[in-house]
């Protein structure tokens, strides 16, 4: 029927003998302000509607590096299944820890987070290079739909965790797809492309 969206399973589901699965993050990733984020630019592939690209920034605009310390960077994040009443989505939530505070810090990074919508690149440890496109499981997005906002940020002066900076939570709920990935023809060339967001847009 007409008008109905094509909500079927199109893949065996199994593991990959070749290329198995490996959990965690690296330790970098990218941050952006949503609303410097030029959607009428970016582009997704013309066959799979999960994979962007292209992730373009308006003039003048740059992303933010996030560097993830420890053992298991970004732990906390990922993906849960939202039952609806009409409409099943997903819920994206990315954590980090700012291991740093002052004036500056809370100006510019704390109180940013506090009341803004973002979208974050993160580098899976699981590349996928041994998949038909190599290296298309590695950089996801978060946020991409209705932007990633914060749920918790605490200072806990005594934390073991934070040694003394942020605990930062972010969501995004009622993502219409389980998970965005950044790939534009190889490994290689999708990373410089994530670095080309550290750096204003011309």
């Amino acid at each position: 029927m007409a008008g109905i969206c094509d909500n079927l399973l199109k893949q065996d589901i199994a593991p990959s003998c070749d290329d198995p699965i490996v959990p965690g993050f690296e330790q970098e990733g990218v941050i952006v302000n949503r609303k410097d984020i030029d959607f009428s630019a970016s582009t997704f592939n013309s066959t799979r509607k999960n994979v962007l690209e292209a992730m373009a920034l308006k003039t003048g605009k740059k992303g933010y590096k996030v560097l993830a310390m420890g053992s298991q960077p970004f732990n906390g994040t990922g993906t849960a299944f939202a039952a609806g009443t009409y409409r099943n989505t997903f819920t994206h939530t990315v954590a980090f820890v700012v291991l740093d505070d002052g004036p500056d810090v809370r100006e510019n990074i704390i109180d940013g987070l506090a009341n803004g919508e973002f979208v974050v690149v993160l580098e899976n440890k699981y590349k996928g290079m041994g998949k038909t496109n190599p290296g298309d499981c590695a950089f996801q997005v978060y946020g991409w739909y209705q932007g990633l906002k914060p749920t918790e940020m605490s200072d806990g002066k005594y934390s073991e965790d934070t040694e003394g900076g942020w605990m930062v939570t972010m969501q995004e709920t009622k993502s219409p797809k389980s998970g965005i990935y950044l790939f534009k023809t190889s490994y290689e060339a999708t990373d410089t492309l994530v670095q080309t967001l550290l750096t204003e847009a011309e």
